[in-house]
């Protein structure tokens, strides 16, 4: 054998011996010394080496082989994307600090409205009618009854909520442009902004959820509970809300009627103005109603925005709010509520700036009224919960909203609990503007946390609910007796804290990252790719 075919074999040799070791143990230091030494020594060309390593690496190209080493890696990864973002050790997780005049507490407040909407629709379907009564001292005497305490599993009064948060949300940057001299341009801008991203934002999730929940229904993850339901009609005392239609025809079938259904949801109902029942998840009503709110919402701001602050807060807000009410368009009204929020929050942030009096009189004049402020205001939010805890049956006859009733009487009994509901949603979050110490509790960790996954828990807890939540309960409820309410509501508290909530709270938590930011991170993509470049350079030379 001549030289030259030596010193390729060798070559190839090494090549191969190399490659073979980093795919199935990683690099190895020692092994590339000893195999460089042994090229050295079969040929004496300058390129040598570097005609092994490009061979080395073709052989990868061509093989097509991954290393052993990556795989590992990509499965850690997976892994690491399955652990909740708060357990992981990785994670870049980081809560804000409380600070006088932010807005993180309506973060925590719409995290906290979330998660009893949750349990809301977890004990819905098992009590029946009780959980609908507020408390009596004669019929209704167990104190999970009583005003405020009942709101932990009310899930009609924080929708409410939700609508004065989304107000004040999405109204607050306008505001502040609204206070600033010459910015009526760049006002324009960030509502035509606001105008094209907030129906991508709001169904973009969404249609994942449409995915998800047609595919768990073809794979027969609610046929259990169907059957179950065809032998009885009454296997659950409280709601039982409807499942979407499993096709025939498999899993394109399936796919066409998630199709039909978004459509009604995304496009007949929002904008065509088609009924809908929500076969698909009857939770996600309020979404069509936030983007239409929304849209009228951002309508009132450009309206309203190059009139005097004054006469756009005391009078053109408060007639609107109150000319809604009057006609009992109620969402109109919440959202509006939210605007005027903005307003006296960005008017406080601004005074909250300017230096405070230090004279020892002065200053104690502004303690003592801070004190009574905080009394007063206390008090003021108390009567939005109480109005919050407004019963959703038989409220006609319930010691402490008697009156309430009386003073509606030509009304009809759901009309006036969405009215009382609405007052006191907008009560509660006017009053949190002058109680910053309830402000720095809605700012803790645990309740930041629960804002930022909101929408994606508002989104994931009804599929689970009813997969996993029915199957656990009702197949524990046969072991019981009809009639043994007590321990029947054990499982249910049970089923809760140890099934259902933690498997909701981390998917919730996959779905927010998986989902919810990339699709908020897709629609200021979106827009940037269709916004004018000269539009982009000044709004980054700005």
């Amino acid at each position: 054998m001549t030289t030259s075919e030596s010193s390729s074999m060798a070559r190839l040799e090494i090549a191969a011996r190399r490659y073979s070791q980093e795919t199935l143990l990683g690099s190895d230091n020692d092994l590339d010394a000893q195999l460089t030494e042994k090229l050295s020594v079969v040929s004496s060309a300058p390129s040598a080496l570097q005609w092994t390593e490009v061979t080395y690496r073709e052989a990868r190209k061509h093989i097509g082989i991954p290393r052993f080493s990556t795989l590992l890696k990509l499965s850690k990864n997976a892994l690491y994307f399955l652990i909740p973002s708060y357990l992981a050790s990785n994670t870049s997780f980081e809560f804000k600090e409380y600070k006088p005049g932010s807005t993180e507490w309506l973060d925590g407040l719409r995290g906290i409205a979330a998660f009893f909407v949750f349990v809301y629709h977890h004990v819905v379907a098992y009590t029946g009618q009780e959980h609908d009564y507020a408390w009596d001292p004669q019929r209704h005497p167990h104190w999970v009854h009583l005003p405020i305490l009942r709101l932990f599993y009310s899930g009609t009064p924080m929708v409410k909520i939700f609508f004065v948060i989304s107000g004040f949300a999405l109204t607050y940057k306008p505001v502040k442009l609204m206070r600033r001299p010459g910015s009526q341009g760049k006002l324009i801008k960030t509502l035509a902004s606001s105008v094209f991203r907030r129906y991508q934002r709001l169904f973009l999730p969404c249609a994942a959820v449409f995915l998800m929940i047609h595919c768990w229904r073809i794979w027969g993850a609610f046929d259990w509970f169907e059957a179950k339901y065809l032998e009885n009609a009454k296997i659950l005392p409280g709601d039982i809300e409807k499942y979407p239609l499993k096709s025939p025809d498999g899993f394109l079938g399936q796919m066409g009627i998630m199709l039909a259904e978004f459509w009604l949801f995304a496009i007949g109902n929002p904008i065509l103005d088609q009924e809908y029942d929500f076969d698909t998840d009857k939770h996600m009503w309020t979404i069509p109603t936030e983007y239409i709110q929304s849209m009228a919402l951002f309508l009132l701001v450009a309206m309203v925005a190059h009139l005097r602050r004054g006469f756009r807060v005391y009078f053109v807000l408060p007639a609107c709010y109150l000319f809604w009410t009057y006609y009992q368009e109620y969402d109109h009204s919440l959202f509006i509520f939210g605007f005027f929020c903005a307003e006296v929050h960005a008017a406080m942030e601004v005074s909250a700036l300017l230096p405070s009096s230090s004279h020892d009189g002065a200053g104690k004049k502004e303690r003592s009224f801070k004190i009574l402020k905080t009394i007063f205001f206390s008090f003021v939010s108390f009567v939005g919960l109480w109005l919050l805890s407004f019963p959703t049956r038989d409220g006609d006859n319930t010691w402490g909203y008697i009156t309430l009733c009386k003073i509606m009487n030509p009304n009809g009994y759901y009309t006036k609990r969405v009215a009382y509901h609405s007052l006191g949603a907008s009560i509660l979050v006017w009053s949190l503007l002058y109680l910053p110490r309830l402000q720095r509790y809605l700012t803790l960790p645990l309740f930041q946390y629960l804002g930022r996954i909101s929408f994606s828990l508002y989104l994931i807890h009804g599929a689970v609910i009813r997969t996993l939540g029915h199957r656990l309960v009702l197949e524990a409820w046969s072991h019981y007796e009809p009639d043994a309410y007590g321990s029947r509501m054990f499982i249910v508290v049970i089923a809760f804290l140890f099934a259902v909530f933690p498997v909701v709270m981390w998917l919730s938590d996959i779905f927010w990252r998986s989902v919810e930011a990339p699709c908020a991170s897709f629609v200021r993509w979106s827009e940037q790719i269709v916004v004018s470049k000269e539009e982009v350079m000044k709004e980054q030379s700005e």
